[in-house]
Order: structure tokens, then sequence, then C-alpha cells
């Protein structure tokens, strides 16, 4: 099984097939995220396995921000060109519980019948609150950051969560320096180091992948505006 499907941790949990998903699940909430561009397609066309489209528009297909939210009845999803149903970009079957979704729009292996694959990351209705950072891991190995003084540890193909609110020091700037580790050995020299912004009202989804162009560790973290 892909590692990526194993994302699990308290506060996120990720789609793990769905042969056995509940056919009479209530509706969800899918918001997008493309890791990086494959293709022209700014936006995609949510189908079901009908291929019947739900929803009138297109929803677009941001790299640096959340799409707006849409709600979908159905949890076996394509997605197709906005001007070409028969044109598949990727699919995803969410999972039986949990009602609000990021899909993960990731570069899909070069055998791939689609361009992408696309992991559906849930969020609780609690937990992952105002001023916190989650950490997905898609680089490959493991991943070390030392996060405002806070040791913080993902696995790869699993994720961490961050409150950094709860330490009591407030909003305001945490330095971050993250490594990688290869064959059981981190690395010497970090391959982020910056500050995080904590905001009231403000959390963030970060994601660290390898750049389909360079193969090197990319770091992004997207916020998500949530109210106080």
């Amino acid at each position: 099984m892909n590692p990526a499907k194993r994302l699990c941790c308290l506060l996120l949990l990720l789609s793990a097939g769905g042969s056995l998903l509940a056919q009479d699940a209530p509706p969800a909430t899918i918001r997008l995220l493309a890791f990086s561009r494959i293709g022209p397609e700014l936006a995609v066309a949510v189908v079901g396995p009908d291929a019947k489209p739900l929803g009138k528009d297109p929803l677009t297909l941001p790299t640096q921000q959340l799409s707006p939210p849409r709600v979908v009845a159905l949890r076996s999803l394509v997605f197709t060109a906005p001007t070409d149903l028969k044109k598949i970009l990727g699919r995803v079957s969410l999972p039986a519980s949990g009602n609000e979704f990021i899909l993960i729009f990731l570069p899909a292996a070069k055998d791939a019948t689609a361009p992408y694959q696309v992991d559906a990351v849930a969020l609780p209705a609690a937990g992952f609150g105002s001023g916190d950072y989650v950490f997905v891991n898609y680089s490959g190995g493991p991943v070390g950051c030392l996060v405002g003084g806070e040791k913080l540890g993902v696995a790869q193909g699993m994720s961490a969560i961050y409150h950094p609110l709860k330490s009591g020091k407030g909003a305001g700037n945490r330095s971050i320096v993250c490594y990688g580790q290869k064959d059981g050995v981190w690395d010497p020299v970090p391959f982020f180091s910056s500050r995080l912004i904590v905001q009231e009202g403000v959390r963030n989804l970060v994601l660290i992948s390898l750049a389909p162009q360079t193969g090197q560790i990319d770091f992004r973290a997207i916020p998500d505006f949530i109210g106080g």
C-alpha cells in the first residue's frame, strides 16, 4: 500500500480505499489543493462514478491555497477536465467517516492512467483549530523539526500536529528548522529554516514532499482561515 495512504494521527486520517465505504454516508465538504500542477487545467469538474457532474461549475485547483468548499453527496469522486468529462485527471474514495476533507493532488506514477494521485485528508470537527499547524510528510523519509524550541517528528506517510497557542506564548512568530533522514542518518544540513507565523483564526496545513522538477524536499504551508 502506498505509505501516504497510511497517513494518520489523533487529528488527521487519510483515505484507505473505497471497497468498504458505507453507501449511505452523509454528504461531505471537499476543498482541493494541487501540490504541483500537471497539465494546463486550472480547475476540475467533479463527477460521480456514473460520470454525472456534482455541481454546476468546475472547482478551482489552486497550488498556494485551498479551493472554495463544495458539498458532495457521494464518497466516490472522479475529477475530469472542465471541458472534457472523458479526460480523467484523478479519482478518490472518501472515508465513510468524517465530513470535511482536503483533497491533495499529487503527481501520479508514470504508468498511472490519470496524471494525479488524489489523497483525502479528513479534518476532524475539533482538535485542529486556531493557530495550529498540521505537518503531513510525503518526502519519502522521516522528517524532524525543531519548532519554537519543541521537537516534532513526522514519519514518512504520517502526520503530526503542533499546538503553538497551548504553550502559553500566544500568537507571534516561532523559529523552525527541519531535517531529513536517509538510511537512518539525519542530514546535518536542514532542508528548511525559517519562522512560522502563529495567528488567531488561522490554522495551517504543512505539506512536505519532493518537488517533481528537482527531487528536492519542498515545504509548503497552506493557511486556512477559520475564525477565532
